[in-house]
């Protein structure tokens, strides 16, 4: 807007002054004369180092003024994409080491599951050994004991049956002498 400004100030200072170099107009405004027209060159040269001087004076520092701003601008902008580079590179970094440890952490979790596992199936394992080792007992035992049962009930069986056998031969066959004789022998053995 400055500069706006200053470049409308050369129009209307710059302009009165190229006319004045450039005059009189009209067809007999040129003189006939066979020499270098003087006049002209001079006024054009003031003219042109006035410009010039306007241009130094109004316009080259909000040329440069405009530049410096830029530049700055340029640079600052250049340095915070190199920041914001530089941080993305950090983050990047840093989740890549985040990776890496989740990668590492899910091997670790992975070993010391399979480790759980291999140890609870050995537990369950055992303690099915063991429970079956007591039912083995258990049946053994309760096998023992019933063939002990009817080890004694057969005995008994037997025995019963004996009995009868030998009431019966001794009804049959057992006389009064013989039954003398039985206990006779019986008090012998039993007195010392």
């Amino acid at each position: 807007m400055i500069l706006g400004r200053r470049l409308g100030s050369l129009v209307v200072v710059g302009l009165p002054i190229t006319a004045w170099a450039a005059g009189p107009s009209g067809h007999g405004a040129h003189q006939e004369h066979g020499g270098v027209p003087w006049a002209t060159l001079f006024f054009t040269f003031v003219n042109f180092a006035l410009f010039v001087w306007l241009l130094a004076r109004y316009v080259w520092p909000q040329v440069r003024l405009w530049l410096r701003e830029r530049h700055t601008a340029v640079v600052q902008e250049l340095e915070a994409a190199a920041e914001a580079r530089r941080h993305a590179e950090q983050l990047r970094a840093q989740w890549e080491q985040r990776l890496h440890r989740v990668h590492e952490e899910i091997a670790r979790l992975r070993e010391q599951v399979e480790a759980d596992l291999a140890r609870e199936r050995e537990r369950v394992l055992e303690q099915a050994r063991k429970t079956a080792e007591a039912i083995r007992k258990d049946a053994e035992r309760t096998v023992a004991a019933e063939m002990r049962r009817l080890e004694e009930e057969l005995r008994a069986e037997l025995v019963r049956h004996a009995v009868d056998v030998a009431r019966e031969i001794v009804r049959q066959q057992w006389s009064s002498a013989d039954q003398h004789r039985t206990v006779d022998e019986f008090l012998r053995q039993v007195q010392p």
